[in-house]
Order: C-alpha cells, then sequence, then structure tokens
C-alpha cells in the first residue's frame, strides 16, 4: 500500500460511510437533473447494495443504517413549482424552465433556473455553428455574462459584499440600513430548503468549517472588482432579490449567509468562467463547492480540467487537505489525475491498493475496471488494456464508455474483424452516442475509407464539440487525406479542450514534419515528449527534428535516451544510421552500445517479433556491426560478425515465400566476406566494391 495515501483507504475497508454519503449525494443530483453525477453514483451505489444501510429500519440505534428523508419541500407552492420545472427541463424546454423557477426560493428550483438559461445558450452556440472548426464562445455575450454576473453576486461577490459592510460598520453609518435591506433580500433568495436531514449531509464537517476563502492572488482581483462595483452589484441584488417582510437580526443573517451557499450553483458558476478563460477564479469556486459537496463527482472532473501541470496539482491537493479529512473522493481524483498526465503506474497503484486493501465489494465497479483499462491503454499495453475492457462488458453490456479508446486499439492491431464486431455491438445499444461514432470511424478507417471516417468523426463532435479524443481522430483522418489545414485545426481544437492531448502534440509535429518546417515540429515534439517522457516514438521523432535542425548533439541525446525503451531493434538501427551518415566509426561508444544492445533486442524482441522477423532485425545489426570492424581494419570481428549472420538462418524454418528474404540476406553477407578479403590483401584500398555497396543499401533501407 502506498504510504502517502494510507488515510485515505480507511473509508475503502469499511464503505459503510462512502454508502451513507452517496444516498443524499445521488438525490441532490438527481433532484437537479444532473445526469453524469447521478451515473457515476447509482452505479456506486449498486456496487453496494450489500452493505448498509438499507432501505429498511433495522437497527435504530446505529444512525448509518436508518435511510430516512425529510420533507423536500416546506409549502405546496415550492412543490408545485419544482415538479413544473423539472417538467419543461427534461423536455428540454429551458426558456420556460427558466420562466417557471424565475422567482422560487428553492435551491432545486433556483439551480433549475439558472441551468436552464445556461443550457439553453449553449444550445444555441452547438445549433449555430455553421463552420465545425468555429469558436467555442458564446454567440450572445451580452447575455451570457449577464447570467454569470448575477450567479457571482449570488455565490461570491454578495458574500465579499456582506463581510466589506460588516467591516466598515462604524466608518459608514449612514448607509447600514440600506445594506441590511439589500442583505435580508439576498437572504430569502438564496435561503436553503431542507432537502436532507440536518446533520446527515454528505459532508461530515459542519457547514460553517467549509467555507474557504479564495486565493490571495485571486482573492486580490475579486475585492478590487467588489470595491469599484459596489453600487451596481446592490442594485443588481436588490432586483433579484424576492419580496420578504421577514426581519433577520445580525446574527441570524450571518447564519444565513454561510447557509445559503449552493455547491451546485457554485459548479455552475465555475463551468461559465471556465468558458471564458477566468480559470483562476473557477478553480477558487470550485474548490469551495468540493468542500461543501465532495461527493459530486462533476465538480471533481471540471477541476481535473483546469489542472494544468503537476506542480499546479500539488498544491492543489495540499489546499484540499487544510482541513485532515482525506474524503475517499478525493483519492479517487487523484488517481484520475495521473492517469491525465499519464504517470499511470501511480495509478494502477492506488487502484490495486482500492481493490486489494479495499472491501471485496469494490471488484465489481465497473467503473475502477474502465479506469484500469485506460491506464493500460496509454501504456501501450495492449493485450492488458482490452482484457480490461471486455470485463468491464462483461459487467454491464450496454456500457460504451470509452469503448472508442478499445477502437483505437484495435485499429492499432489491424483487427478489422473485431473492430467490425465492436462497431456492430455499440451501434446496436446507441448508434448516435459519440462513443458509437468514433467506432464507427475507426472502422472505416482501418478499411481505407477516410471520406466515411471523417463525416462519422465530424458527427461526434457536432454532438459534443468538447470531445478531444473525436478531435484528434478527425486530425489523423485528415493528414490521411493529405489536408494539412483542416488537420492542424482540429489538433488546435482538441488543444484548446485539454492541452495534455500528447495526441494532439503529435499530430501538430507530424504535419509541419510532412510540410518541412522542421522548427516547427521541433516545438510540438517537445511537448508531446514532455508529456509522455517514456514513448520512445516521441523521443526518436524528436531526435530526427533536432538532426534536420543541425542541433547533432541534442539529436544523439535523444536517440541514446530512446536506447532504454527500444523493443524490437529499431532505435538501434536509427543509431547505425546516424553514425554511418556522419562517418564517426571509431567511436567507442558506438561498438559498445550495440554489442550490449543486440543481446537486450533479442531478449525483448522475441516477445513481440516472430522468429523471421527478429532474425531480419538482427541480421541488419549484424552486418553493420561487420562493415563497422571493416572499416576499423578488425577484418577478424567482421568475418565472426558476417558468419553470426549466416548461422542465424541455419535453424530457421523458411517458408517458400521468405526464401527471397534468406537469398537476399546470404547475399549481402557473401559480399560483405568479399569486401574483407580484397581490403586483407591490400590494406591500403579503402574504395567500397560495388557488392558492400549493395549491402549497406540493404543494411540503412529500413
Amino acid at each position: 500500500m502506498t504510504n502517502i495515501y494510507f488515510p485515505y483507504y480507511k473509508f475503502f475497508k469499511d464503505p459503510l460511510l462512502i454508502k451513507a454519503e452517496i444516498i443524499y449525494a445521488l438525490q441532490e443530483s438527481r433532484d437537479r437533473c444532473l445526469h453524469h453525477s447521478t451515473k457515476f453514483l447509482s452505479e456506486l451505489l449498486i456496487t453496494l447494495k450489500n452493505i448498509p444501510p438499507y432501505f429498511e429500519f433495522e437497527n435504530e440505534n446505529n444512525e448509518f443504517i436508518r435511510f430516512e428523508l425529510e420533507p423536500a419541500f416546506t409549502n405546496l407552492e415550492d412543490y408545485l413549482v419544482y415538479f413544473k420545472a423539472r417538467a419543461y427541463f427534461d423536455l428540454e424546454d429551458y426558456p420556460s424552465c427558466a420562466h417557471i423557477a424565475k422567482h422560487t426560493n428553492n435551491s432545486k428550483s433556483m439551480f433549475l433556473h439558472y441551468m436552464a438559461r445556461y443550457l439553453s445558450m449553449h444550445n444555441e452556440c452547438i445549433y449555430e455553428r455553421t463552420n465545425l472548426f468555429d469558436s467555442f464562445k458564446p454567440i450572445n455575450m451580452r447575455a451570457y455574462m449577464e447570467l454569470l454576473d448575477e450567479l457571482l453576486i449570488l455565490n461570491v461577490y454578495g458574500n465579499e459584499d456582506d463581510s466589506d459592510e460588516e467591516s466598515e460598520e462604524d466608518s459608514q453609518p449612514q448607509e447600514t440600513s440600506d445594506i441590511d435591506i439589500v442583505n435580508q433580500k439576498h437572504s430569502v433568495l438564496q435561503q436553503e430548503d431542507d432537502s436532507t436531514p440536518k446533520g446527515r449531509r454528505c459532508s461530515r464537517r459542519p457547514r460553517n468549517l467549509r467555507i474557504e476563502k479564495a486565493s490571495t492572488t485571486t482573492l486580490g482581483k475579486k475585492n478590487k472588482i467588489t470595491k469599484r462595483n459596489n453600487t451596481t452589484k446592490k442594485v443588481k441584488v436588490s432586483a433579484l432579490a424576492a419580496q420578504s417582510d421577514n426581519n433577520m437580526s445580525a446574527g441570524d443573517h450571518k447564519e444565513s449567509r454561510i447557509k445559503r451557499e449552493d455547491p451546485y450553483l457554485l459548479w455552475l458558476t465555475a463551468v461559465m468562467l471556465k468558458r471564458i478563460d477566468r480559470c483562476d477564479e473557477a478553480i477558487d469556486i470550485l474548490v469551495r463547492a468540493i468542500q461543501i459537496q465532495p461527493c459530486y463527482w462533476g465538480a471533481w472532473i471540471e477541476l481535473a480540467t483546469l489542472v494544468k501541470d503537476l506542480h499546479m496539482l500539488d498544491a492543489l491537493n495540499l489546499r484540499l487537505n487544510e482541513s485532515k479529512e482525506y474524503h475517499w473522493m478525493h483519492l479517487l481524483f487523484i488517481a484520475h489525475m495521473h492517469i491525465e498526465f499519464q504517470i499511470t503506474d501511480r495509478a494502477i497503484n492506488i487502484y490495486d491498493d482500492i481493490l486489494k486493501q479495499g472491501h471485496s465489494v469494490f471488484q465489481n465497479w465497473p467503473y475502477l475496471q474502465s479506469q484500469f483499462a485506460i491506464a493500460h491503454h496509454n501504456k501501450r499495453e495492449i493485450s492488458h488494456a482490452i482484457v480490461a475492457f471486455k470485463t468491464v462488458m462483461e459487467m454491464d453490456p450496454f456500457r460504451i464508455d470509452n469503448l472508442d479508446l478499445l477502437s483505437n486499439l484495435m485499429y492499432v492491431c489491424t483487427s478489422s474483424d473485431e473492430l467490425v464486431f465492436l462497431s456492430k455491438y455499440v451501434a446496436s445499444i446507441d448508434r448516435y452516442r459519440q462513443e458509437t461514432l468514433c467506432v464507427l470511424g475507426n472502422m472505416y478507417s482501418l478499411k481505407c475509407d477516410h471520406a466515411k471516417s471523417v463525416l462519422y468523426f465530424k458527427k461526434a463532435v457536432r454532438i459534443n464539440p468538447f470531445n478531444v479524443t473525436a478531435w484528434t481522430l478527425l486530425g489523423h483522418e485528415y493528414i490521411e487525406m493529405k489536408n494539412s489545414y483542416a488537420a492542424i485545426i482540429s489538433y488546435r481544437q482538441a488543444l484548446k479542450i485539454n492541452i495534455r492531448d500528447y495526441r494532439a502534440w503529435y499530430g501538430l509535429g507530424q504535419i509541419y514534419e510532412l510540410v518541412k518546417l522542421p522548427n516547427y515540429a521541433l516545438f510540438y515534439f517537445t511537448h508531446a515528449r514532455d508529456l509522455r517522457p517514456r514513448d520512445y516514438r516521441m523521443l526518436v521523432s524528436l531526435g530526427e527534428m533536432f538532426e534536420r535542425c543541425d542541433r547533432i548533439f541534442e539529436s544523439m541525446a535523444c536517440f541514446y535516451k530512446s536506447l532504454f525503451y527500444d523493443t524490437d531493434g529499431a532505435i538501434m538501427l536509427k543509431l547505425a544510421k546516424f553514425y554511418d551518415r556522419y562517418g564517426d566509426c571509431g567511436n567507442e561508444l558506438t561498438r559498445e552500445n550495440f554489442n550490449v544492445m543486440n543481446k537486450r533486442a533479442l531478449k525483448i524482441g522475441i516477445k513481440n517479433r516472430t522468429t523471421i522477423e527478429l532474425n531480419l532485425i538482427l541480421s541488419k545489426i549484424y552486418l553493420y556491426l561487420g562493415h563497422h570492424y571493416m572499416d576499423l581494419h578488425y577484418y577478424e570481428r567482421a568475418i565472426s560478425f558476417a558468419e553470426r549472420c549466416r548461422d542465424l538462418w541455419k535453424d530457421t524454418e523458411i517458408n517458400a515465400g521468405q526464401s527471397s528474404i534468406f537469398n537476399e540476406v546470404l547475399e549481402h553477407v557473401n559480399a560483405l566476406l568479399a569486401e574483407i578479403e580484397i581490403r586483407g590483401g591490400s590494406d591500403s584500398s579503402l574504395a567500397s566494391t560495388p557488392g558492400a555497396v549493395k549491402a549497406r543499401r540493404f543494411l540503412f533501407g529500413l
């Protein structure tokens, strides 16, 4: 077990508290029509079906065993308004939903009101895009900013105004009455309903201890905005607040100000801030939402998209652990981020510890198996990833999340039959899901029908413009169709959504390499290498670009680093070509590397290659070493390598179709021996015979 994450695992050993929290978080997500969070929590809840609390009153002495719900609405009017608004929301009639829930004080109805207005603008942005590559920015920016201002006043600036007014009470006595009126109205608007029992919320700490101030930098900016626009905000708050005759004391007002924070409205505010690139403020608000409701998975996922590097992740983890509570959902977030940053071994260790050290019920959680599959996919462990994906499909046959990644693996393995079967399988479940469209696109791409493949990937990004995988695959298809301009835009759209997508960086590097702009390609390959430092493809591509830019030292460094990840001898041949091109045949490091690494290639390559393929690779290595020692006048060593190359094929079974390979290798071995015999008779003769030249062409023609 990983020591640093030890405090988290106690919840997975005894998941009683996890289920108690999920029950109430699930109700909150369901009542607010947050479907993805509801799906995630429902999947976990059904995994914990044999863990108390049950839906029966069996043990009244244990507070966690009983499942009780207090009335969600205090009066009939709130009840009717909410269900009418929800009916419109479920029908996707968002303007009607926003209108019905406009003047309500119930937190669920308020959320539906603001969410409906946001989704109305979001759908308008999607439907009105005439060009697929247009920006994701809202079309009606003025209405968007008005909605954002209302949410900020409701969740952020209103609180700051209250605290400012309390501190300046003595210095400005003439404004006290007006401010009290505004705050009273504001508190009515934000008053929280009793949808969950008191003391039974999903977070295990008192609400007054869960409020965290924004970070120093961002808070400074917010304070400036607050003071500058203080009057305007008061007017907006007055206009938004519902009319009420209730009078509250200062202590009661302070309590209501603490209780009125709604984590789901905070999340919506952060989502809107992120779309206009105000990411620092979005992070602060998401942290506040998570501290109030740590079981809302949507807030964690939104926070994950805003983390740019590992330093930022470490700072964020420290900030979330200030209270030393170590919530179990935080561990899932850490593992998710490790997969995002391609630190897959750490993520696999965390999931392994949950399965080994935690309760046995987590073995049946499809999410964990799916994360294992994604981790193995990122590590290019194809067989393990396919097994994990098939395990998920057995657990839940209708769960097609992330099956587009499985289709990528089948595409790489050129398993056309399996890919066709998978495409028929997912199409039979839901033909219009974005994952299904990506699977169909990969199937047609493998059949070299790139026009049809592009059509399906375009459908996927029209359904969800924030689908990074679909944008990246669309870029790959445009490269196949020699449409560099469209490919560049597709990859850049993917990077706008997720700057950590190494495939988009690598694809951009390949495009600029094709159009012979090595300096541009170098920039993108460098970013891809930073994201995937253990992927030899990135190192080799970077080395080739350094070589084209005449940066020989950096190029050699990349090639030598990639030797540690060479599984089939291809990197050794790259180095062989490099030394042959620059005539550095006297380098002792070359001989040592090739003598050691060809043994390693034999051990590793035999696992991944057929005997014929492995012998062909080793033949080229031995031929290279033979020419190398011949040039140094070590003729005996050169002859021994030539004989070793010939001996490789003695005990190998060669079919009729493969006899040409053996004859070609034998011809080059004979040419090398003839060259050695000529040079041995006259050491001053350094010219190559035609046979030796032909052998070199064979060697470096890989």
